[in-house]
């Protein structure tokens, strides 16, 4: 019976997990923050993130760069597929969340909400930090 316990304390509640959620303000005079996290799915089947939404922001789209020689193209996406037990980094120079009309935002965390194709969402504190990436005081 004690081993039921500890079986259950150890799975995940949910199966998706997502940390590291920070934000990348806009440059001085436009409206266009980024959004990077590492996300996990901890479930037995795929599942894809496919947007976002914040309040008091215009709009959020999933984007993706690449890189061919020195030529940076940047383009949407309708959705990320989080296979399971796999990470997806969202980072810089790589897939992240583009939010537009990103203006008045003075906080230190900026909660937004993560929508997946089963229908489920997930409200994700993320951190506000410099142009540089680095954590503000």
């Amino acid at each position: 019976m004690a081993a039921a316990f500890l079986l259950a304390a150890c799975a995940p509640s949910e199966p998706i997990s997502i940390t590291g959620a920070w934000l990348r303000p806009p440059a001085p005079g436009l409206e266009v923050a980024a959004g990077y996290f590492d996300i996990v799915n901890r479930g037995d089947t795929s599942v894809d993130l496919v947007g976002a939404h914040g309040d008091a922001l215009g709009s959020i789209e999933i984007h993706t760069e690449t890189h061919d020689g020195d030529m940076m193209q940047m383009r949407r996406l309708d959705k990320v597929e989080l296979p399971p037990g796999q990470t997806v980094r969202f980072s810089p120079g790589g897939t992240h969340l583009m939010l537009f009309g990103f203006v008045g935002v003075t906080s230190p965390h900026v909660p937004l909400t993560l929508q997946f194709s089963d229908g489920s969402q997930r409200v994700v504190e993320f951190e506000m930090r410099s142009l540089t990436g680095e954590s503000t005081p």
